[in-house]
Order: C-alpha cells, then sequence, then structure tokens
C-alpha cells in the first residue's frame, strides 16, 4: 500500500512552481533598465493591499502606487519616488496518475499566492534599494517596518474590511 501511494505520489511533476518569501528579500533588477524591488508575500487579495498602501501613504487613487513622492525616511530632506506593485501567481502540475487508471494527463493548479513588491528611487533615477545607495539601509529599515505593520493590520482585520 505504501509502495503504491509512493508511486502515485511520483506521477505528479511541477511545470511552475512560485518562490516562496517567507519575510522579505530584495530583487535585483532583471536588466539595466529596471530598478531593486524590496518584495513580501501577502495574505489577502490584490485590491486590500492597494487599498492598504494608499492608505499608509495618505493617496488619493489607485494610479497614485505608481511612482508617488514621497519623504520615506524621519529626519531627512530627500525626496523619493516610491512604486508598490502587487501580482499573484501559483503553482502549477502535471498528473500522470491518471494514465494507470484508464485517464489522461491532467493539469492542475494550486491557490493564488499574493505577493507585494516596492521599489524606491529619487527624481534623478537613483536606484536607492541598491547596495551601492547610502540610503539602503534606512530605507530597508523602514520597508522592513511597513511590512511588519501591513501584517500585524491584516492578520488583526481577517475580514479584510479596511477602510
Amino acid at each position: 500500500m505504501l509502495f503504491t501511494f509512493l508511486i502515485l505520489q511520483s506521477c505528479i511533476i511541477t511545470t511552475h512552481s512560485v518562490k516562496e518569501i517567507k519575510n522579505s528579500e530584495l530583487n535585483s533588477p532583471e536588466d539595466k533598465s529596471g530598478y531593486t524591488s524590496f518584495k513580501f508575500s501577502s495574505s489577502i487579495k490584490v485590491q486590500k493591499t492597494r487599498d492598504w498602501f494608499r492608505n499608509y501613504f495618505a493617496l488619493e487613487s489607485e494610479d497614485d502606487l505608481m511612482n508617488f513622492k514621497t519623504s520615506f525616511l524621519k529626519d531627512s530632506d530627500h525626496e523619493f519616488i516610491v512604486t508598490v506593485f502587487d501580482y499573484s501567481d501559483r503553482e502549477e502540475y502535471m498528473d500522470f496518475t491518471g494514465l494507470f487508471f484508464g485517464g489522461g494527463v491532467e493539469t492542475r493548479q494550486s491557490d493564488l499566492q499574493f505577493f507585494v513588491g516596492i521599489t524606491v528611487t529619487d527624481k534623478t533615477g537613483v536606484d536607492h534599494l541598491a547596495e551601492n545607495s547610502i540610503f539602503q539601509k534606512p530605507l530597508l529599515e523602514e520597508l522592513t517596518e511597513m511590512r511588519k505593520e501591513f501584517r500585524n493590520f491584516t492578520q488583526n482585520n481577517p475580514d479584510q474590511k479596511f477602510f
């Protein structure tokens, strides 16, 4: 019986996996025209995530999450340009167990997983989350604190009725 179970489990192949982000991570840009992003997972759906960030930064509309200006760091006069983006992804599998029981190959998908990404630049286009930025460390501290606030709020409001 155990042998049969192991054989059937080995007949499921992951064709697309989703990278798990336990806390947060910095992602280098894919090409030279991109920016380093601070990413973390979200337990809530995209629209509610956008609502929370618009409220956090006191923004008027959803479009304001793209390239808005903020001082972001306490005791700093430097103006940063921040973009908050969200995305979702799901794992995909091919299940070959049907071949043993007269069925065909079945494609399956996991539940959607939600993520948030944030970039921080300035009006000259300097990437302030990049390793060579003098602002990287204080920005990462602020972003980490903001992520904690976001997680605490979403955990304490499971009904997701924010505002």
